[in-house]
């Protein structure tokens, strides 16, 4: 069943997994992950999928400030991996979360490695709770009890002060920066042919960091099986404090481009806006450093110019972006292109 759409502040049940989920009709399609990324002061970002549910792996994608990306890929038994109520192990690959006397995250390590990148760093969570759009617990924004079928997501530390050092091709570079953390799950196929019964069609995702503001949105639209119904929240803070939150949102590509190689698209122009009927926020993406472009889908690190109105004044700020946009198969009307090779 569908839930109402509002906010709320994460709880212990967003924190921790769901292996419930990996039973039932959804089981096949059970996934769970962390979702981090990162923005140094040195001139290095970092994506990192840690995965728990039916799989059990670690991805980590570094790139370098000359564009470079790095990756290590290792898949895991599962007895290999350990859950915790805030962090999980995969072997000697931790997530060491720590909790606050209210619960909420207070801080987090990770130590992992695979091939020739790796991660070692101590994060210090700056903007808490965390949000999610139901109130519901958990905060899936599907779930069908007795199918045990769910779909979730939810910003956990929208953003932490990190110190640490990261190893790419052997070399080991300290740095500091942004850390966002998220939490994903489904145990509903996400993709899939035309016509199949799918969850996502075509969505943009993304989070900021622009001075004191930290924002985290999506605009993601459901398939024809889940009649379109489209998903949009929006939420900013400044400094600790929501400033707002609302489903008035949109994201949206302004310019297509296409890859050299394989001539598939990818957004060369986008912008964001959202309000609540007092604060407005507008955004649009300088050109970025593509991390990731396989078929109709691209993520991309990217300046943001930034402008906040509120109460007849405006705020006009510059900040770092990491954004991603996809479509699912049948979203087109032409066939799913072959896979471009990852920049």
């Amino acid at each position: 069943m569908a839930r109402v759409y509002t906010f709320r502040q994460t709880s212990s049940n967003e924190l921790g997994w769901h292996p419930e989920l990996g039973t039932g009709e959804g089981a096949g399609n059970y996934n769970e992950w962390f979702w981090l990324d990162g923005q140094f002061d040195e001139g290095y970002h970092y994506s990192l999928g840690l995965f728990g549910g039916a799989r059990k792996s670690i991805s980590l994608n570094i790139m370098s400030p000359d564009g470079t990306m790095h990756r290590g890929e290792q898949q895991f038994p599962d007895d290999a991996f350990k859950a915790d109520p805030f962090g999980a192990a995969w072997g000697d690959n931790k997530v060491l979360g720590k909790l606050a006397p209210d619960g909420q995250p207070e801080s987090f390590e990770l130590r992992l490695a695979a091939g020739d990148v790796a991660v070692d760093m101590f994060c210090k969570a700056v903007v808490v709770p965390g949000v999610k759009f139901t109130e519901d617990e958990p905060g899936y924004s599907y779930y069908n009890p007795l199918r045990k079928m769910a779909l979730g997501w939810w910003p956990l530390v929208p953003k932490a002060d990190a110190d640490g050092a990261l190893t790419v091709g052997g070399k080991r570079v300290k740095v500091k920066g942004g850390v966002y953390l998220e939490r994903q799950l489904a145990s509903m196929p996400l993709g899939g042919g035309a016509g199949q019964k799918t969850g996502q069609a075509v969505w943009c995702w993304g989070h900021f960091y622009a001075g004191d503001y930290t924002a985290v949105w999506t605009d993601s639209a459901a398939s024809e099986h889940y009649r379109y119904r489209h998903f949009t929240p929006f939420v900013l803070w400044k400094g600790n404090q929501v400033i707002l939150s609302t489903f008035q949102f949109a994201g949206y590509v302004e310019k297509f481009g296409a890859d050299n190689e394989t001539g598939i698209p990818y957004p060369v122009v986008e912008s964001l806006k959202a309000s609540d009927g007092i604060t407005e926020l507008t955004a649009h993406f300088l050109p970025g450093k593509i991390i990731d472009h396989r078929g109709w889908y691209c993520r991309q690190y990217s300046d943001v110019d930034v402008q906040v109105r509120r109460w007849g004044e405006t705020e006009s700020l510059r900040g770092a972006s990491t954004h991603e946009w996809g479509a699912g198969a049948g979203w087109l009307p032409w066939p799913q292109p072959a896979q471009a090779t990852p920049s």
